[in-house]
């Protein structure tokens, strides 16, 4: 990891991801998508999913995130927001 935090080209893209998504907001914001992102990184490569396909990984996925940042599954209207 600390490679890639050294890496120009890898840092410029960082910053301009979390400048899209965080809008160069407050601390709290920019901790928050760090570790959203960081959840994200680890848990697509995590043993316990080795053997999920990808499919359903990325199905739970999109439905763990939305639950984490409080956003509606508009997909689901049977799912509670």
């Amino acid at each position: 990891m600390r490679l890639l935090a050294q890496h120009q080209p890898f840092q410029h893209f960082i910053a301009r991801l979390y400048g899209v998504l965080v809008d160069d907001a407050a601390e709290d914001a920019r901790v928050s998508a760090a570790m959203l992102s960081g959840a994200i990184a680890v848990g697509v490569m995590h043993p316990l999913v080795a053997e999920i396909d990808d499919e359903a990984l990325r199905s739970q996925l999109r439905r763990i995130t939305r639950r984490l940042v409080g956003a509606r599954d508009w997909a689901d209207p049977t799912e509670v927001g």
